[in-house]
């Protein structure tokens, strides 16, 4: 990501707060400043306003009155509806799906898995983001039906601080299963079967709901047995 001071334009701010949600640098419930934004980013209030109000557009933060802007993704009592979604939508990429993978895509993809064998594992938070996000560009592309890219696409973003919280967890584990993905991801899409890559993002994306809602229970297991310190 780039510095603040090389940023501007509200589409810029926009992807740049987006990318510090998704990666949990802005946490679930945290506030989002107009005047601390726009000093961060060398810009008046106008283009900040522009990329909170797309923001909140997106679903990822909400503006309340006597409070400021919070960051609403990440929320756990989305995250079943919001996983329950997005499994639909992958299984609708191969229903909607009217011909082979154009022969670039996976070219493409085999790029990324070379590039995503070259790093270490685990390969570090933000390289994990980038692999990650490339891997969702890529395959978003592919997807015809325009409609549904945009809700693909979407909630792919809505979904990310669920998933990404899972890399801090067991950041090796899940830069494996990210590199066997991608690996399988190369292999479909060379035989140019959008319908099988399809089955492979709604089985990742079921496998990776079922690793967050363990996690999540976790947590909420372990909160629950610590003592008050009122007692």
């Amino acid at each position: 990501m780039k510095d603040g001071a090389e940023i501007t334009g509200a589409a810029a701010i926009f992807r740049a707060v987006r990318e510090r949600i998704c990666t949990l640098e802005l946490p679930f419930g945290a506030v989002l400043r107009e005047v601390e934004l726009a000093r961060e980013f060398g810009v008046s209030r106008t283009p900040v306003r522009q990329a909170l109000h797309q923001l909140a557009a997106f679903g990822l933060v909400e503006t309340r009155n006597g409070v400021g802007t919070l960051v609403t993704a990440g929320d756990p009592e989305t995250l079943a509806d919001i996983y329950e979604l997005r499994i639909k939508l992958a299984g609708l990429i191969g229903a909607l799906a009217h011909g082979p993978c154009p022969p670039e895509a996976g070219v493409m993809m085999r790029d990324l898995q070379a590039q995503a064998e070259g790093l270490p594992n685990p390969p570090g938070a933000m390289a994990f983001w980038q692999i990650n996000e490339a891997r969702h560009e890529i395959v978003n592309a592919l997807i015809e039906n325009r409609e549904l890219r945009g809700l693909h696409d979407l909630y792919y973003f809505k979904v990310a601080p669920f998933w990404f919280a899972l890399y801090h967890e067991a950041p090796e584990r899940e830069f494996t299963l990210l590199q066997r993905e991608i690996q399988e991801m190369v292999f479909w899409l060379e035989q140019g079967d959008m319908r099988a890559v399809a089955n492979m993002q709604e089985n990742n994306t079921a496998m990776a709901a079922r690793r967050v809602e363990t996690s999540f229970s976790r947590a909420g297991r372990a909160e629950a047995d610590e003592p008050d310190p009122a007692h």
